[in-house]
C-alpha cells in the first residue's frame, strides 16, 4: 500500500534520529500536528524499524571504544574503523548493546518510497517552499508529455511555473527570491554555470527598484544587492575562470534572455553592469555617482505606483466631507456671570455729621472694708500680741 506524502516526509524526517527524538512544534505545520504518533504506525507496519547495536557502534568516540576492548583484554590501539571491527568481531552483542545508541533506520520498503516521491522530499529538506499541489502538478505534466520526470526536473518545471505567476501578477520582490531560490537549486547540484544567471537576474531586480504589485521604492531608499551575494557570483566567476568582460557579456546576454518585462526600471543593463563590475572589484554601491544616469519615474504613471520620497504634491489629496449639523437642538450650556465690584463708599457734603453720644460713665461699687477701731493705749496693743 502506498503512503500518503505527509508520511513519506515524516519517514524522512526521523531516518537517522534517535527512537526518543519529537519533531519540534515548529515543524509540526509540515509534519502534521500527529507527527510524533504516526511515526509509531509507520514502525508498526514496517517502513522504518529500530537499529542493531552493531549498526550504530561505530557512532562511539575512539576513548569510548578504545576503554571498551581494554576491559576485555583486547588492544586499543588503531583507528576508529579497527577499534569498531574489533569491537564487533571479537565482544559478543550483548555486552555492549546497552551503550550504544539506538536510531531510526528505514527499511527496504520506505526506502523505496521515499526514492519514488523524491521531489517532495527534497523540496523540504532544502526549504525550496513549494506546495504539493505545485509538484504534483508539475510530475504530472512531465509524466503526460513524456519527458525526463527525475525529481530535479520536476522541481526545476515547479520553480518555472512559479516564475511565470510572479510576473504576471506583479510580485517583483516574490519573484527575485525566486531566482535566488533556483541559483542554490543549481549550486546544490554543483552547477554553477547554470546557478550564475539566476544570480545575474537577482542583482538586476534590486537594482531596477521594482517591488510587490508593481510598487517602486524612491530611489533614495533603492537596496543593492548584499555583499555576500556579490562574493558568491564573484567566487562562481573565479571557478569558471571568467574575466571582468566575460563577466560583462554573460551579464547583458543573460539578461536578455531570462530578464522579464519590467514597468520600469531605474538603471538600463548596460549601467547596471558597470555597477556589477565596480561590485565585483569591491566598490560599494553609491548612489549619488549614477543620480545622473538614472531614469526619472512617473508619479502619475498607470503601470506602476511611484510616490516620491519626502513630496507633498505627490499625496493625493484628501477629500473632506461637508459638515451635516444635526436636526436636534443643542443642549444650554451653563454661564456663570462675571463679579465686578461695586465703587467705594463716600458720604455726601450736605450730610449731618454724625452725632456721637456721651458714654456714661460706670459708677465704682463701693468695696466693703472691716472698719478696725484704732485702739489706744499700752496695755491694748500688748493684749493683742498674746
Amino acid at each position: 500500500m502506498a503512503l500518503s506524502i505527509r508520511d513519506i516526509l515524516i519517514l524522512d524526517y526521523f531516518d537517522g534520529k534517535p527512537v526518543h527524538h519529537k519533531i519540534p512544534p515548529y515543524k509540526l505545520k509540515i509534519y502534521g500536528q500527529d507527527a510524533n504518533d504516526r511515526i509509531g504506525l509507520l514502525y508498526e507496519n514496517g517502513w522504518i524499524r529500530y537499529s542493531r547495536p552493531q549498526e550504530t557502534v561505530s557512532m562511539l568516540p575512539d576513548k569510548a571504544l578504545s576503554d571498551f576492548l581494554k576491559r576485555y583484554g583486547l588492544s586499543g590501539e588503531g583507528s576508529h574503523a579497527e577499534l569498531t571491527g574489533r569491537v564487533i568481531s571479537q565482544i559478543p552483542e550483548s555486552d555492549y548493546a546497552h551503550g550504544v545508541p539506538k536510531i531510526y533506520v528505514l527499511t527496504k520498503e520506505g526506502k523505496a518510497e521515499i526514492g519514488h516521491h523524491m521531489a517532495y522530499v527534497l523540496n523540504v529538506r532544502e526549504n525550496y517552499g513549494l506546495t504539493e499541489g505545485e509538484i504534483g502538478e508539475s510530475q504530472n505534466t512531465l509524466a503526460q508529455r513524456g519527458e525526463p520526470c527525475t525529481a530535479r526536473d520536476i522541481l526545476y518545471r515547479a520553480f518555472q511555473q512559479k516564475i511565470s505567476l510572479y510576473i504576471m501578477a506583479g510580485e517583483w520582490s516574490k519573484l527575485r527570491n525566486m531566482y535566488y531560490t533556483v541559483a542554490n537549486f543549481y549550486l546544490r547540484i554543483k552547477d554553477n554555470e547554470e546557478a550564475l544567471p539566476y544570480l545575474y537576474l537577482v542583482f538586476f531586480m534590486d537594482m531596477s527598484g521594482m517591488g510587490n504589485k508593481n510598487n517602486l521604492v524612491p530611489y533614495e531608499n533603492l537596496f543593492p544587492t548584499q555583499k555576500g551575494m556579490i562574493l558568491l557570483m564573484d567566487e562562481i566567476r573565479k571557478d569558471l575562470h571568467y574575466s571582468m568582460d566575460e563577466v560583462k557579456t554573460s551579464f547583458l546576454s543573460s539578461i536578455a534572455r531570462m530578464a522579464p518585462r519590467l514597468p520600469f526600471s531605474y538603471f538600463s543593463p548596460q549601467v547596471m553592469a558597470s555597477m556589477l563590475l565596480e561590485r565585483l572589484r569591491g566598490i560599494d554601491f553609491n548612489g549619488a555617482r549614477y543620480i545622473v544616469q538614472r531614469n526619472t519615474p512617473d508619479p502619475s504613471a498607470k503601470s506602476y505606483h511611484y510616490v516620491p520620497y519626502g513630496r507633498s504634491e505627490a499625496r493625493p489629496r484628501s477629500y473632506h466631507p461637508p459638515v451635516v449639523k444635526p436636526n436636534f437642538m443643542a443642549p444650554p450650556v451653563l454661564r456663570m456671570p462675571t463679579f465686578t465690584a461695586p465703587p467705594p463708599f463716600k458720604p455726601g457734603q450736605s450730610a449731618p455729621p454724625p452725632s456721637r453720644e456721651p458714654v456714661p460713665e460706670k459708677k465704682e461699687e463701693p468695696v466693703l472694708r472691716r472698719k478696725t477701731e484704732k485702739k489706744k493705749g499700752i496695755f491694748s496693743k500688748l493684749k493683742d500680741l498674746f
